[in-house]
This record gives structure tokens, sequence and C-alpha cells, in this order.
């Protein structure tokens, strides 16, 4: 099953929120939806620590959608070198 997702923030109200989600196009109009999110920094980065140390906990709606540990490994190497493995900036 290909993956179809990436990590993404949101600021609202002084927050930064970490998601994960996906673009798609309609007709010449590029929409997202958000597929996960993992909450508010640092709580979100707490969170992925505890998937990393506890991966009986990894949410089941992540494995339907494709997501493993690798790509949780990823994402918290995202996180704490603020640069996506596509060499994109990600300050958080």
């Amino acid at each position: 099953m290909k993956k179809l997702g990436y990590l993404s923030k949101k600021i609202s109200k002084g927050h930064t929120y970490i998601y994960l989600r996906k673009s798609y196009r309609v007709d010449k109009e590029i929409k997202h939806k958000y597929l996960y999110s993992f909450g508010s920094m640092p709580d979100a980065l707490e969170k992925m620590y505890e998937m990393r140390d506890n991966p009986q906990g990894f949410p089941k709606e992540l494995i339907e959608l494709g997501f493993d540990l690798i790509d949780l490994y990823d994402w918290i190497l995202t996180i704490e070198t603020k640069v996506t493995s596509t060499g994109r900036s990600f300050n958080v």
C-alpha cells in the first residue's frame, strides 16, 4: 500500500500543532485532509517517543493508512533536526 501523507505543522493561537496530512487536487484547486493529529508541541514529540518506546501502542489508524515505525522514526528525526527527509525546512 502506498503511503499517502506527510508530516505538517499548523500554528494556531500561539501553539504549534503537528499533523499527518495529505494533499490532493480537485479540478485545479489543491485540497488538504488531516489524517492524524499528534497534538501540540512539545507534547506531540513526547507522544511520538511513547509510540517508539511502546510499539504495541502504535495507532491502528496509522497502520491502516500504511504507516509503520520506520515512518515514526523519520517523523521524530524531522522534528529534532528541523529538516524533512527531502531536505525541506521544518521549523517547529
